[in-house]
């Protein structure tokens, strides 16, 4: 059976095509109420219908339980109700898995409204599928951002954290397969509307959300037809405020000694609004003897996201603690830091849009009782674009700060020097002018077009019960384009003057031009610091701070006009840079790839008499090849420094490109063993060697090649002595980067002793090799005629490590209670991991480059160490309830924050999420979601030396949510 488009778990009949596992539950769960009158013994029986909670979680433990690998999965067995508003929120309920809460781990400053990524077993390389077929997002990863697709088009989502030999390629870590619904899923017409309205109460936003779903199957002379159309819209607007220390420094107190300051605090107000929006469109045939099943599937997912950020702060400014500070033994607690020499008042708007479309044939074919063969065709088009636009403007403060207590207390103070009161300094615009700005811009899209032929035969008796193969042709082409942040003056004394918010410019005497002018300055925001952080702390006292005009990051034209006006001798956009050549980016921003893949499998799966052992073995062989596209910029040196002439020839100034092709070859072992002790109590094991591929962002090939030189030495335009150039050096990507490689084990007990009942305990281990790290790499390279052995700096294949865990999970209805008290239930779920000698990324994947970290011996970023759920259910006649928290402990969330340059860490920390649904009649059902019920607080850490000192860096408060929603199923 083909392992694409359909579940590698399903067991094939003898005698007609087979439907996928998720069918089977979703059928179970959907079909016609049990008849309570006599049917004859020679009549099938009807499912019992088993919806809600139950149903979601008999269903789930069913896809477990059938698994022929170690596995856990959520579904939803009512449509359109998937238990969390977005499938990385669901993902986190299961056992394992960890998600990010931040925009993404290297932007520790901005909190995300749904999670940013996944972390299985304490890793990232985990792998991506719609419907057991590979998908990506456009942008310099491998996979896709499950924060964007719809769970309204969810039928079910199962993690697979071993492998078998029929599986995709790709993930160490695991493989996270996306389910959607199929026609054939249930028999005759299904309605079903979904529509709910999301209230945020930090941003007082009411919005829609609204998802629908039809489905029906006719059956004819011709055969069974089925068809599904399903639509979903999602829209979201949230807040969230952060309080933030500057970067400490170890400061020598008067009379109190060696303490860490912070030189600045900061404070932000964010504001951020998601529309997701998706659809699914399936055609099915099948003909009436049991032999020909036809799928053609199209699903679509489109997300736009963006958040517009007011902040008061500094990456540099300085201010001293005032006389009256306080301290403990290690820090900085209490006080006024004064004189500081400016603080940024800025305005940042960041836009991003992720659209993925996935097409697909399938055609199982059932020739003999015992053959079938599955063919596959799937064509993915993506693309991801990202406008990110800041305008900065400066002022003087001063800011009180209390750290003494569980929140701090900050209020921003007009400066000593000021005659004027707080609130009027921050609502002046003369104490404003414009001082920098900074622009980015991504505009990705990729391609892959994938062929798979799968054969199935079915053996007589014996051990042997089926024996399978398949070919899998793939090909991937990606360009990812994307800029450089790019920081930039508008306005400042060396820079032709100050240009205030009040439309003044503070003339630079530099340029003889003593004294002010006006000028056609745009207009000025405000930010409203009323109810800063729920009013916990004062911010910015009367109020209101006066920032750069929301108008001008709108849109990037807006921007380069508006700024061009403010700014004409000095602003330069992304757009208007050297060397642009194609929209606003230079050639070594552009990294096109195209990724070819060819693998075969063959796997055999095994049973004794009465299947008490099942099992499988295989062998998978995978050939990948690149095709990147790079050139060579070298650097200038002057024919007047007295250095061999190869060497001048070499570094003559010029760009060169090429296309490097790189190939590379793997055979994957897998054996899954399934022995059932009792009925009900089963033993699993699993091994398996899997491989993880580099982000594409990884693999880029522009190289910036430049010389490192001793014995010269210049004064002025004289040269002396005879030099020699020491090291050829370059920074880029490597588009010879391997496969991560891991050999994986699994040991399971579970026990099945209910349909909604079971207890598991797993223990894991990962022998990992070939990890993607920051390290230098000899590559020979050719410009004008000389060859040069060229160190270069990037991602290297380096060290191997060890992953060792356990997880435990839990979940029954407790039925033999009396009454209603036979309604409650309890899942809960532990992930305990551990790692030895597995070095950090130390890369950025969107630039190719390294990552210089400031200390050794850092933790492994992503993972935490101990993981659980507690979810409490109730479920009884018509009512249906969930309270589900879920906590993890400290982890590194960066190895090196871009501002503080130091390494930062997310504290331990957990939220309460709940619902609660009533059905009105057997069609309907309304309810309340609730998110983030505690109103949790998030707070990083910064490590500052090599010891792992810590002190605190940020703390985020962000909405609590809650959805009033009515479904209807017909």
């Amino acid at each position: 059976m083909s392992m694409t488009g359909s579940n590698p778990d399903t067991t094939t009949s003898n005698t007609v095509f087979k439907r996928s596992l998720l069918a089977i539950c979703v059928a179970a769960a959907s079909n016609a109420a049990f008849a309570e009158e006599e049917i004859p013994s020679h009549e099938a029986l009807e499912e019992v219908v088993v919806q809600g909670v139950r149903g979601s979680l008999m269903n789930a433990q069913d896809m477990k339980r059938d698994a022929s690998t170690v596995a856990d999965a959520i579904s939803a067995s009512d449509i359109n109700a998937l238990p969390d508003k977005s499938v990385l929120e669901a993902l986190q309920r299961v056992p394992g898995v960890s998600i990010e809460r931040f925009a993404a781990a290297e932007d520790p400053d901005h909190f995300s409204i749904e999670g940013s990524g996944a972390t299985l077993r304490g890793m990232v390389q985990s792998r991506s599928e719609f419907n057991g077929r590979d998908s990506f997002s456009a942008n310099n990863g491998s996979g896709l951002n499950f924060q964007d697709v719809p769970p309204e088009l969810m039928g079910a989502v199962i993690v697979y954290k071993n492998q078998t030999a029929d599986m995709i390629e790709g993930g160490i870590a695991g493989t996270i397969n996306l389910e959607t619904r199929k026609p054939f899923d249930s028999d005759g017409q299904t309605i079903a509307f979904n529509t709910a309205v999301n209230y945020t109460d930090m941003r007082e936003a009411a919005t829609p959300d609204f998802s629908g779903l039809y489905s029906n199957t006719w059956s004819t002379e011709a055969g069974e037809f089925g068809f599904l159309i399903s639509a979903a819209n999602s829209n979201l607007e949230v807040s969230n405020n952060s309080i933030q220390q500057g970067v400490p420094e170890l400061k020598n107190i008067s009379g109190v000694g060696e303490r860490w300051v912070p030189i600045n605090v900061g404070a932000r107000l964010v504001d951020q609004d998601r529309e997701r929006t998706g659809g699914s469109m399936v055609f099915q045939w099948a003909d009436n003897d049991g032999t020909k099943l036809f799928t053609a599937e199209y699903v679509r997912s489109d997300a736009d996201q963006s958040w517009l950020e007011h902040a008061f702060q500094s990456d540099n400014t300085v201010g001293e603690p005032s006389a009256d500070s306080t301290y403990n033994d290690l820090r900085f607690i209490s006080g006024t830091l004064e004189g500081a020499t400016g603080y940024n008042s800025y305005t940042r708007q960041s836009h991003s849009n992720t659209l993925v479309e996935d097409f697909s044939l399938n055609l199982e074919l059932n020739p003999t009782d015992r053959l079938q063969v599955t063919l596959d065709a799937q064509y993915v088009d993506a693309s991801t674009k990202v406008v990110d636009l800041s305008v900065f403007g400066h002022t003087a403060a001063d800011v009180y700060a209390n750290f003494g207590g569980g929140t701090p207390d900050v209020a921003f103070l007009a400066p000593s020097s000021s005659s004027q009161t707080s609130e009027e300094y921050f609502t002046d615009p003369a104490n404003y002018f414009y001082l920098a700005e900074m622009d980015h811009i991504e505009d990705n899209d990729g391609k892959e077009a994938a062929y798979t032929l799968d054969v199935e035969y079915q053996l007589d008796k014996g051990w042997f019960r089926s024996v399978k193969s398949g070919l899998r042709a793939s090909q991937r082409e990606q360009t990812t384009r994307w800029s450089t942040y790019q920081w930039g003056v508008v306005s400042a004394d060396w820079a032709g003057g100050q240009k205030f918010f009040n439309g003044v410019h503070d003339v630079d005497p530099w340029d003889g031009l003593p004294g002010t002018a006006t000028y056609p300055g745009p207009e000025y925001g405000t930010a409203n610091f009323n109810d800063f952080f729920r009013g916990k702390t004062t911010g910015i006292t009367g109020g209101t701070l006066l920032v750069p005009s929301p108008d001008l990051v709108q849109s990037f034209s807006r921007y380069r006009e508006q700024l061009g006006e403010i700014s004409p001798d000095f602003f330069t956009s992304i757009a208007d840079r050297d060397g642009v050549t194609n929209g606003p980016f230079v050639p070594d921003e552009i990294n096109p790839i195209t990724e070819d893949r060819f693998a075969g499998y063959v796997m055999a799966e095994f049973a004794n008499a009465d299947d008490t052992l099942t099992g499988n073995f295989g062998l998978r062989y995978v050939d990948l090849s690149y095709e990147t596209t790079g050139g060579s910029s070298f650097a200038y040196l002057d024919d007047r420094l007295p250095l061999p002439a190869d060497d001048l020839a070499f570094f003559n100034g010029e760009t060169t490109s090429f296309v490097d092709n790189v190939s590379d070859q793997h055979f994957l072992p897998s054996f899954n063993l399934k022995y059932e002790l009792q009925e009900d109590l089963l033993v699993r094991f699993g091994a398996s060697q899997a491989i993880a591929f580099p982000d594409m962002g990884m693999l880029r090939s522009y190289l910036g090649v430049y010389a490192i030189i001793e014995g010269v030495d210049t004064d002025g335009d004289e040269v002396e002595d005879t030099g020699v150039v020491t090291d050829y050096r370059a920074g880029t990507g490597n588009s010879r980067l391997k496969p991560m490689q891991a050999n994986n084990f699994d040991l399971a007990l579970e026990w099945y002793f209910s349909d909604v009942g079971a207890v598991s305990g797993t223990l894991f281990h990962k022998d990992i090799s070939d990890f993607f790290t920051s390290g230098t790499f000899p590559r020979e390279i050719t410009n004008n005629g000389v060859t040069r052995t060229v160190q270069v700096e990037g991602p290297v294949n380096f060290g191997d490590g060890k992953v060792t865990g356990l997880e435990l999970a839990y979940q029954q209805f407790f039925d033999t209670l009396p009454g209603a008290w036979s309604g409650l239930g309890l899942q809960a779920n532990y992930t305990y991991v551990d790692n030895k000698s597995i070095p950090n990324q130390n890369l950025d994947s969107q630039e190719g480059g390294n990552v210089e970290v400031a200390f050794d011996s850092l933790p492994l970023a992503g993972m935490s160490e101990h993981t659980y759920n507690l979810v409490g259910l109730y479920e009884y006649e018509d009512i249906s309830a969930r309270l589900a928290w879920n906590w993890r402990s400290e982890y590194l969330l960066t190895t090196r924050d871009v501002i503080t340059k130091l390494p930062i860490y997310n504290g331990e920390g957990g939220q309460l999420d709940g619902s609660i649904f009533y059905n009105v009649n057997d069609n309907m059902k309304v309810g309340l979601e609730a998110t983030n019920i505690l109103d949790q607080i998030t707070k990083t850490s910064m490590q500052v030396n090599e010891e792992g000192q810590k002190l605190d860096r940020s703390w985020f408060i962000n909405d609590r949510r809650i959805a009033a929603v009515v479904r209807i199923n017909f």
